[in-house]
């Protein structure tokens, strides 16, 4: 598979865009919009050295996450991959950010989805957190989802605003 058909495999896996985080029982568990490409700001952690597999980067998110009964919670992660990896070689800036915005919103999506209004939101972000570990790695491998961002990293905070026409984040 060359390089342009496994990126258009990889886009295809985490591309489904999210819809509602409804939860059963007459409350809705909800984000603020989609996570965008440009909520992933990505720093050079480790340089890459301009051929074969290496370097490092790293962004930060606060997602917050909230209920329409006013119950909030902002959900902290980082994102971690590699600038280059032998199954993809060199992986550019806006394809780390476009896959880690799709295979985010597609952990939200069947996390969220499931909460109910007995699940703490705390524990909804646990599961989101390793789902959202689990497609972004098939999508580049080596990737991770850390609770707790690189050291010195500001955080890009995604505030919920309540829910869309589309119904939720």
């Amino acid at each position: 598979m060359g390089a342009s058909a496994f990126w258009k495999a990889a886009v295809a896996l985490c591309g489904v865009a999210l819809l509602s985080g409804c939860a059963t029982g007459g409350s809705a568990t909800y984000v603020e919009g989609a996570l965008r490409p440009r909520h992933f700001v990505f720093h050079e952690v480790v340089k890459w050295e301009g051929s074969g597999s290496g370097g490092w980067r790293a962004a930060c998110l606060h997602v917050g996450i909230a209920r329409d009964s006013g119950e909030m919670f902002l959900c902290r992660f980082g994102v971690e991959m590699p600038i280059a990896n032998d199954a993809q070689g060199f992986i550019s800036t806006e394809q780390a950010q476009s896959l880690s915005a799709s295979c985010a919103n597609q952990a939200a999506r069947a996390t969220l989805s499931a909460a109910t209004p007995a699940t703490p939101i705390s524990m909804a972000c646990e599961e989101f957190r390793s789902f959202y570990e689990l497609t972004l790695n098939a999508a580049i491998k080596g990737a991770r989802v850390p609770k707790a961002c690189t050291r010195g990293i500001k955080p890009v905070v995604v505030t919920p605003t309540g829910p869309s026409i589309n119904g939720g984040m």
